[in-house]
C-alpha cells in the first residue's frame, strides 16, 4: 500500500510539470494556427485581423506556463500549490460553460451573456447586487462593443424574439 501512495505522490509532483508543459505546447500550436487567419480589419489607422485576440490570449497562456515551469524547476520539484478552497466552483464553471455553449445559438450572444454572468456570479457566491449588476453591465457592454462592433466578429443572434433583441443592439 505504501508503494501505491509513493507512486501517486510522485505522479502528483510530475503533474505540476506536465500540465504547464501541455498548456505551453498547446498554446504554441494554437498560436501558430491563429497566425494563419488572413482577413485584416482596419480600425483607427491600424490593421487588425481576427488573429489579434487569440494571439494575445495565447501569449498570456504561454507566459504563465513558462512561469509555472520555471517555478517548478527552481524549487527542485518540491513546489506545492495551495489547496482549492471551493472545489464545487469548478463543477459550476464547467456546467455553466456547457450550458452557455448549448444555449448560445438559441438565445443569442447579446441576451444570454448578461443572464449567464449574473447567474454564474450568484452561484459562485457573489451576493451583493451592486457587484452582480455592475460587473454584468460593464463586462457585457465591453464584450459586445469589442467583438461584434469593433472587431466585426459574427456572434450568434439567437432565434425568434432573441434575434430581434440582438438586432436592436447591433
Amino acid at each position: 500500500m505504501s508503494r501505491v501512495k509513493q507512486y501517486l505522490g510522485k505522479l502528483g509532483k510530475r503533474g505540476e510539470l506536465i500540465i504547464p508543459l501541455s498548456f505551453l505546447g498547446g498554446s504554441i500550436y494554437f498560436f501558430y494556427l491563429a497566425t494563419q487567419f488572413a482577413i485584416p480589419v482596419k480600425f483607427m489607422q491600424e490593421v487588425f485581423g481576427p488573429d489579434i485576440f487569440p494571439e494575445m490570449l495565447l501569449g498570456v497562456v504561454m507566459i504563465v506556463s513558462v512561469k509555472l515551469i520555471y517555478d517548478y524547476v527552481k524549487s527542485g520539484g518540491l513546489l506545492e500549490f495551495a489547496k482549492v478552497e471551493k472545489p464545487r466552483n469548478f463543477w459550476i464553471t464547467l456546467g455553466f460553460a456547457l450550458i452557455y455553449i448549448f444555449l448560445l445559438e438559441i438565445v443569442g450572444f447579446v441576451v444570454l451573456t448578461p443572464i449567464w454572468v449574473v447567474a454564474y456570479m450568484y452561484l459562485i457566491g457573489i451576493r451583493r447586487w451592486q457587484w452582480l449588476f455592475g460587473a454584468t453591465s460593464i463586462l457585457s457592454a465591453f464584450v459586445i462593443i469589442v467583438f461584434p462592433v469593433l472587431m466585426h466578429t459574427p456572434m450568434p443572434r439567437g432565434v425568434g424574439i432573441f434575434r430581434m433583441i440582438s438586432l436592436l443592439v447591433y
